[in-house]
């Protein structure tokens, strides 16, 4: 990973902290290719292992296809917390 793509990297760890909020913790982003690009991230929720993976034609593609993601699963995360088992 050369630097640009580093800072890319922790741009979108910290954009995807804000967006998870707490009890998600993101264990590793990964960013692969040129055109088409993969993103790749491992996050842990509520102690469950869960993994999101975007591709879009360019890095901003496929960072807005990890941050959608990402919100599915803060809500879904949210809602199993309102009516999951007790």
């Amino acid at each position: 990973m050369n630097d640009a793509e580093a800072q890319l990297a922790a741009r979108l760890a910290d954009d995807l902290e804000r967006v998870l909020g707490t009890g998600i913790l993101v264990e590793d982003l990964e960013i692969e290719g040129d055109g088409p690009v993969t993103i790749h991230v491992a996050c842990l929720v509520d102690g469950q292992a869960r993994e999101i993976v975007a591709v879009g034609e360019s890095a901003i593609d496929a960072m807005a296809g990890v941050i959608r993601l990402a919100a599915e699963m803060r809500l879904s995360a949210a809602f199993w917390q309102v009516v999951g088992p007790v």
